[in-house]
């Protein structure tokens, strides 16, 4: 039997980091309940751009795991960026989103992060409840 590995590479039933969870399953250190997906999906319907730090805090993981928790380069992922050049980590540039660059802001904290989601988690819902 096979072991599933976590994103840190170990087996996911030992991870402390992975285990570390509270009452909202979610990691301990997380600042907003939300997943990759949300965020990603955040940051295309924005098109802004994230520090892979800013979104790893909002999460509780650490920044090092975001490539494993984002898969495989895509243009949708793009928008999670290097804090030092405001470019996504070993993506070519036919990988990047088209309008990564059409706006100069970049979200580099998780507070910032989280509170951002939030608005456009509202906005999203009410938007939604209006259409019906």
């Amino acid at each position: 039997m096979t072991a599933e590995r976590c994103i840190h590479g170990m087996d996911r039933r030992f991870c402390a980091v992975c285990n570390n969870v509270g009452a909202g399953r979610r990691p301990r250190g997380a600042i907003a309940d939300t997943s990759i997906d949300e965020i990603v999906q955040f940051l295309n319907d924005e098109q802004v751009r994230a520090t892979y730090g800013a979104v790893a805090e909002v999460l509780g993981v650490v920044p090092r795991s975001m490539g494993v928790l984002l898969g495989e380069r895509r243009p949708e992922a793009s928008w999670i960026v290097n804090a030092t050049d405001g470019l996504p980590t070993g993506y070519r540039q036919d990988e990047m989103h088209h309008a990564l660059f059409s706006r100069g802001d970049v979200i580099s904290s998780g507070a910032q992060l989280a509170l951002r989601l939030s608005v456009w988690k509202t906005r999203s819902r009410r938007d939604l409840h209006s259409r019906k």
